[in-house]
Parts: structure tokens; C-alpha cells; sequence
């Protein structure tokens, strides 16, 4: 009786967080702001590719740590058109995504000059990737939606009044490496 006792309070314990449930629970906890955990986003870890008519876009997105990098360019006629930076990182109580877009020549950005568009994010696992835009792009989402390991769909919507004004979709095939 004395045994089942203190399994019962030592059960109570974990439960209310006094005990850790594994000795090594802790250690392999990781840090998540607003439930977001940029580790489940390692399905877009690559190289992709998306073509429309005359245009082709690669990205390639890279995970280190709790910073998700893609980069993007959409080429035309086997020139650059334009290049397109993106960065998901914590700030302050939540994870963000910054982006900026820039020519061809990439001397200049053509958008996000003086400081870089910004979306929070608000789903990041196996299946989505969710940016809401806010401040100034308040309105704007950016997708990425895992299909299968070889293809996603990356969509970008601009919403006013409560109606699509804008939307573009791509589909992406991964590239082999």
C-alpha cells in the first residue's frame, strides 16, 4: 500500500511539474514561442523549383538552430528577374518573417526599402507554413503547404475588406541535390 502511495504522489508531482517526467526531459525540451517550433518545418529544407510560361523560380531554404533563410529568384529569358530574401526568426514574443525583394541586379530592394516586410507566424509543422502579415501588411498571408516530400505549394494572398485583391500560387518540385 505504502508503494502505490507513492507512485500516486510521485505521479501527482510530474503532473503538476515538480518532477520531470524523464531525467532527461528537460534537457531535450525545446524552447517554443507562441507553440512555434521551427524544427517541424524540415520539410522544406532544400532546393525547389516552380515554372510558369516564360518564368522559373528556385528557392532554396536552409534551417540552422531557431532561423529558418530562403532565398528566392525568378528568372526570365535566362536572366535574373528578381531576388527575394526571407528570414524566420524570434523576435521578441513571437517568430517572424522578414522578407525583402530586390531587381535583378539586387542593388537596391524594390520592396521592404527602408525596412523589411513582416509577417508573424502563425502555423509551423509538417503540413504548413502560415505568415500573417502585420503593421503595414496587415492583409498579406504567405503559405507554404507540404504536399508530398517532392512538392509544396507556396501562395501569397493580399486580403481587403475581406476580399482576395491578389493572389499568386506556385507549385515547387523538389530538386535532387
Amino acid at each position: 500500500m505504502a508503494s502505490l502511495r507513492a507512485i500516486i504522489i510521485c505521479t501527482a508531482l510530474m503532473l503538476c511539474g515538480f518532477l520531470p517526467v524523464h531525467a532527461n526531459a528537460q534537457e531535450h525540451a525545446r524552447p517554443t514561442v507562441a507553440g512555434i517550433d521551427l524544427q517541424n518545418l524540415r520539410w522544406i529544407v532544400g532546393d525547389w523549383q516552380s515554372s510558369q510560361g516564360k518564368q522559373t523560380i528556385d528557392e532554396h531554404w536552409s534551417l540552422a538552430g531557431d532561423s529558418l533563410l530562403g532565398i528566392s529568384r525568378s528568372v526570365e529569358e535566362n536572366r535574373s528577374k528578381a531576388v527575394e530574401l526571407l528570414l524566420i526568426e524570434k523576435q521578441d514574443n513571437d517568430y517572424l518573417l522578414r522578407l525583402r525583394f530586390f531587381g535583378p541586379a539586387i542593388e537596391k530592394a524594390t520592396r521592404g526599402k527602408d525596412q523589411p516586410l513582416r509577417l508573424k507566424v502563425v502555423q509551423a509543422d509538417g503540413e504548413k507554413l502560415l505568415c500573417e502579415g502585420i503593421d503595414a501588411e496587415t492583409g498579406t498571408t504567405v503559405i507554404y503547404t507540404n504536399l508530398s516530400p517532392l512538392s509544396m505549394i507556396a501562395q501569397i494572398r493580399k486580403i481587403r475588406d475581406g476580399a482576395v485583391v491578389w493572389q499568386e500560387d506556385y507549385v515547387f518540385k523538389r530538386m535532387p541535390q
